[in-house]
């Protein structure tokens, strides 16, 4: 009896041990099982934004770009036209300049702000530029890039129409798609195909009135509209190609703070700008100083073309491209009615073609016209 009542309980651990060993075995299992659903989740679950903006700063920030957008092309334009008290008309080359001297001192500013208790400017530059010399080199090109692209949009705004200007500059979009394809190796949908070719027939036909005015004879004194469009079309080429080459850079680097982008991009463009004036201006800045023929409006225009360039930097983190759209066509209609009434600017039927033919390009292009495609024509239900 005593032999059988131990072999009884030593069969009974002996039962118990596999229990425990089994039951591990499918606790380790569940807890595998559990924490493969919840990658499984991870993966299904689109991507959150890191930061969250409120809906009204985004609505305001659309608003300002628009009237920006607007303001700046009739100031440049009244500005051009504009000579101060001693009749001398200011140097497009010395506002270049003075433009890039006010981005780089705000983003110097911004970056002192925010790193105020961890190390401060020196710091971060030394970091994200001195650290990091093969990025600073590359992006010299850009960097001269956008600076001949500014000096060009002064003298085209000078000889066109703010309007047809506006009209014109649309034309980065091509550009812009060109070196994206050549570059990055982006592939475009049908419908943004559609699109170029539509933005690229709309430009042609707003050049019709330009081009058929005589290239040697100003159409108002000193005014020459077809040398205005050369330089509009080559503002657009170097722009979509520095915008390409520094979105090739940033996918490269792992983007980087926009303040620092700003910095490495406006000061070697300071030194080329000062190059350019002593190359083109010297003898009239030798005589007549670097702020000759400077007024209001030219103050108005370095101050508002500065804050554009750092407003298109907020753009990009609280808004879509297809609300920048948006704002950029609404600032086209804008700164045509505004042209009408401050310069007399005649409205014609080649025109109205062609920038309504570069509007809806541009909505098309960014996407904005796929909601309207899709009510239109709603995909096929599933079948039962």
């Amino acid at each position: 009896s005593l032999l059988t009542h131990r072999h009884f309980m030593l069969a009974r651990k002996m039962k118990d041990k596999d229990d425990g060993e089994e039951m591990t075995e499918i606790s380790v299992e569940n807890t595998e099982t559990e924490q493969f659903l919840k990658d499984k989740d991870k993966e299904d679950t689109p991507p959150q934004p890191t930061q969250s903006y409120p809906s009204w700063l985004r609505n305001v920030s659309l608003i300002v770009l628009v009237f920006q957008n607007s303001a700046l092309i009739l100031t440049m334009k009244h500005a051009a036209m504009t000579k101060s008290e001693d009749g001398v008309q200011a140097l497009s080359t010395t506002m270049v300049v003075m433009v890039e001297l006010c981005k780089v001192t705000a983003c110097t500013l911004e970056i002192t702000a925010r790193r105020w208790n961890s190390g401060g400017l020196f710091l971060e530059l030394k970091e994200e530029i001195i650290n990091k010399p093969r990025d600073s080199a590359l992006l010299l090109v850009p960097s001269v890039l956008y600076l001949i692209q500014n000096n060009l949009l002064f003298v085209a705004v000078a000889h066109l129409e703010p309007a047809v200007y506006q009209v014109l500059a649309q034309l980065k979009i091509l550009t812009t798609a060109f070196f994206s394809i050549l570059i990055l190796q982006r592939k475009l949908s049908l419908l943004q195909w559609a699109a170029l070719l539509l933005l690229t027939g709309g430009c042609i036909v707003v050049q019709v009135d330009i081009s058929s005015q005589s290239p040697n004879k100003p159409s108002v004194q000193g005014i020459f509209p077809v040398f205005g469009l050369v330089c509009a079309l080559l503002a657009q080429c170097t722009s979509g190609f520095a915008g390409v080459f520094c979105e090739k850079m940033l996918k490269q680097s792992g983007g980087g703070n926009m303040s620092i982008r700003n910095i490495q991009l406006g000061v070697p463009a300071l030194f080329f700008g000062l190059a350019a004036v002593f190359a083109q201006d010297r003898v009239a800045v030798g005589d007549k100083g670097f702020f000759q023929g400077y007024t209001a409006f030219t103050w108005t225009v370095v101050g508002m073309h500065s804050f554009g360039g750092l407003l298109v930097t907020v753009i990009m983190k609280l808004s879509s491209n297809i609300a920048k759209t948006f704002a950029i066509a609404i600032s086209l209609i804008l700164s045509t009615v505004l042209s009408i009434y401050i310069f007399g600017f005649v409205i014609t039927i080649n025109f109205i073609y062609g920038s309504a033919m570069v509007v809806v390009a541009t909505f098309a292009f960014s996407g904005a016209m796929q909601p309207c495609l899709v009510c239109l024509y709603p995909p096929p239900s599933p079948p039962q």
